[in-house]
């Protein structure tokens, strides 16, 4: 790993103090950024210097809340249904995908900017190892929940203590074998309160505590979660896990789009965090507000942070419109404001790794902090001209207008290219086996078949 030398660049900091300057340099070595601001010195002649002018630098994005589930692509968007399309896929994976698709699913986060995420997968382990390889920044948790996936469709929970034993052993595992490992750390991750029963979230939480480890977990993701958790403990879900001493500054959660207003007071005070996602209509900046921590997270299919930026662009313009009326969305109240581009890549880059508690090392451009930081080239039509970079890119950008990627100083894509995956081989070997994966689901579930035929006939 050799140190680096940025020179000219539109250095956006995103620290608190959201400092920018108009052309500056960075000096990086070791993994770290040593040095920032203006006519920055290399101690000696670096190994790599870069010409940053028409360039943009700022911090990688941290991507909190994602699955492995791009393989989806092309019949969820079709026929999703979450109970009887997205969680029955999951259970025609098997572990030996990962070994598969490890790789291609390191290039969409490299690709895309994302230089840290937050991963939850049923089968870890194959995915640990292309990290590796890759060298990207990955929170991994191994997805446990105990549910009988088949009966879910149809709306019946039966809940099996071997499926949750074996997925909680996959958990313990995770972290054994990888924890520290490189740029990779492990989480716990019981599915959801409905998901998985009141035993393994205390199991969870006792196997966190003792090594140091924060919890993750889905909440009040669906009304479905929400009528079960109140059958079984006739509670909501954030209030089942107060009661059972879940719910603290230790504790992410997803989601939360069916949180009453006891369960965002329940929140706040808690001090947990909110891994907000595709529910863009949720009420992100009373959120924020309230000094809940959240950050911004892809979910499942498509992990482009930039495209997730505009779409919380939209979800809050609508949720405005909807909560206000147009006078709600000029007064600019708590409940009614939206988000400004520089708050959102706040939401994208610091405050995502304050809310994974990762912000000492990464989230903003500081000398100290690890060199995980991207380069967005300005000099294409849909970004230049242009007043303020900042605001162009927010609006307009795309993942392949991101020029360089690096993580802990190291760089992961120059030029537009990945330079630890082969992109192509990685892609079309990730192609073979989501075509074996899918042809599983449609076999057992001809239904479907005829349902996604129906939207694709050219496909037949």
């Amino acid at each position: 790993m050799g140190d680096i030398l940025i020179k000219n660049g539109f250095i956006a900091t995103i620290d608190k103090d959201r400092t920018v300057y108009k052309s500056g340099d960075m000096y990086i070595d070791d993994g770290k950024i040593v040095s920032i601001g203006k006519d920055v010195k290399a101690p000696r002649s670096p190994e790599y210097t870069m010409d940053a002018k028409n360039k943009v630098v700022m911090p990688g994005f941290v991507n909190v809340h994602t699955h492995l589930q791009q393989y989806f692509r092309g019949v969820y968007e079709l026929i999703g249904d979450f109970y009887k399309v997205n969680l029955p896929l999951e259970g025609y994976r098997r572990p030996e995908d990962m070994e598969w698709l490890g790789l291609a699913s390191c290039a969409e986060f490299i690709h895309g900017g994302s230089t840290t995420a937050m991963m939850i997968y049923t089968y870890p382990d194959g995915f640990a190892k292309a990290v590796e390889e890759a060298g990207n920044r990955m929170i991994i948790g191994a997805d446990i929940e105990e549910v009988d996936l088949n009966r879910l469709k149809e709306g019946v929970y039966d809940y099996l203590p071997e499926k949750g034993e074996a997925a909680y052993k996959r958990a313990v595992d995770l972290h054994r074998n990888w924890h520290g490992k490189g740029l990779i750390t492990t989480i716990m991750a019981p599915k959801a309160a409905d998901l998985a029963v009141t035993e393994t979230y205390l199991r969870c939480k006792e196997y966190a505590e003792e090594h140091g480890l924060n919890v993750t977990t889905h909440l009040s993701q669906s009304w479905r979660e929400v009528q079960q958790v109140e059958r079984l403990y006739g509670k909501t879900p954030p209030q089942h896990l107060h009661d059972l001493g879940i719910l603290d500054e230790k504790l992410t959660g997803a989601h939360c789009t069916y949180a009453t207003e006891r369960d965002t007071q329940m929140i706040v005070e808690s001090g947990m965090g909110i891994l907000h996602c595709r529910s863009v209509r949720n009420p992100l900046t009373r959120w924020m507000d309230l000094g809940i921590p959240v950050g911004l997270g892809t979910d499942d299919y498509f992990h482009d942070m930039l495209q997730l930026l505009r779409e919380n662009i939209a979800g809050q313009a609508a949720r405005a419109r909807a909560v206000g009326g147009s006078l709600g969305m000029l007064a600019g109240n708590r409940l009614t404001r939206r988000p400004s581009f520089y708050e959102l890549l706040e939401l994208a880059t610091r405050k995502g790794a304050e809310v994974l508690g990762i912000d000492e090392k990464v989230g903003s451009l500081e000398e100290g902090k690890r060199a995980d930081l991207i380069l967005i080239d300005m000099l294409n039509p849909f970004l230049t001209p242009t007043k303020d970079p900042l605001t162009s890119i927010v609006l307009y950008g795309t993942s392949s207008d991101i020029d360089t990627v690096i993580v802990d100083g190291r760089i992961l894509k120059r030029d537009g290219a990945l330079t630890t995956i082969n992109t192509a081989e990685a892609l079309l070997r990730g192609q073979e086996r989501v075509e074996e994966i899918i042809e599983r689901f449609f076999e057992e579930n001809p239904e479907q078949r005829k349902n996604w035929h129906k939207m694709v006939p050219y496909m037949e």
